[in-house]
């Protein structure tokens, strides 16, 4: 198995986990559901340590993609930024989860701040991998009707 095969295996995992993840822990305010929310904890730190092989094996389908015809090195640069600064957020968010998780074991329970920093770093990340899966797909797929081999711009913003 190539590099480019393991990180198209890999690669939905931070974006649908941290969605899945985020989705349950905001759930698990409505009923004050301890159990939701140590679920959506172990899903944020499980998706931050699956993260990490997904980054590595960008990297190295990086080195394989850049050189076939047609694939843009700025698109690959893009996503590659977009999924390092995605990674930092990730593992940000699995370490706070990490936090809270112990907490419940061995204090009660998490403090305001724990939760609240969770939320936040799961929002911004999830939001962040988002954007990073849209900077790949770019790479294969550019969006409907643009021409073939033409430049992609993401804005002003971007």
């Amino acid at each position: 198995m190539s590099f480019d095969h393991l990180h198209l295996l890999l690669n939905h995992v931070p974006v649908i986990g941290l969605l899945v993840g985020l989705g349950l822990f905001v759930a698990s305010f409505a009923g004050a559901n301890d159990d939701l929310r140590r679920s959506s904890l172990i899903i944020f730190a499980v998706v931050a340590l699956l993260t990490i092989p997904t980054f590595v094996s960008g990297v190295g389908a990086d080195r394989s993609i850049t050189r076939e015809p047609g694939v843009s090195a700025a698109l690959v640069t893009r996503h590659e930024g977009a999924a390092m600064l995605g990674l930092w957020f990730v593992i940000a968010t699995g370490a706070a989860a990490l936090m809270g998780l112990w907490r419940l074991r061995r204090r009660g329970g998490p403090t305001r701040g724990n939760l609240a920093a969770v939320l936040l770093l799961s929002i911004v990340a999830a939001g962040l991998m988002a954007r990073t899966g849209n900077t790949g797909g770019d790479i294969r797929h550019p969006p409907p009707g643009t021409a073939p081999g033409a430049a992609l711009t993401e804005g002003t913003a971007g």
